[in-house]
């Protein structure tokens, strides 16, 4: 459904907004904030700088794989 084309109920004590508006809008609430993220993470020069040396050390084979479970074990 289009959000033109919903049908949005007002009443004394708010808007009812059929489901398929209401998981549409949160969609893209979240693709916005998503964009926000990035868009701060691109302006702050020093994320960009770590982003960068931790590509070169990867390039260089500077890493350790482990699992989720395993990362306190790891960064010890």
């Amino acid at each position: 459904m289009h959000w033109l084309e919903a049908k949005v109920k007002v009443t004394k004590d708010g808007l009812v907004i059929p489901e398929d508006l209401f998981r549409e809008m949160v969609g893209t609430y979240i693709k916005v904030e998503q964009i926000l993220a990035t868009l701060e993470t691109l302006a702050d020069k020093e994320t960009l700088k770590s982003i960068e040396e931790s590509k070169k050390q990867v390039a260089k084979g500077e890493f350790v794989e482990c699992l989720i479970n395993d990362l306190e074990k790891v960064l010890r």
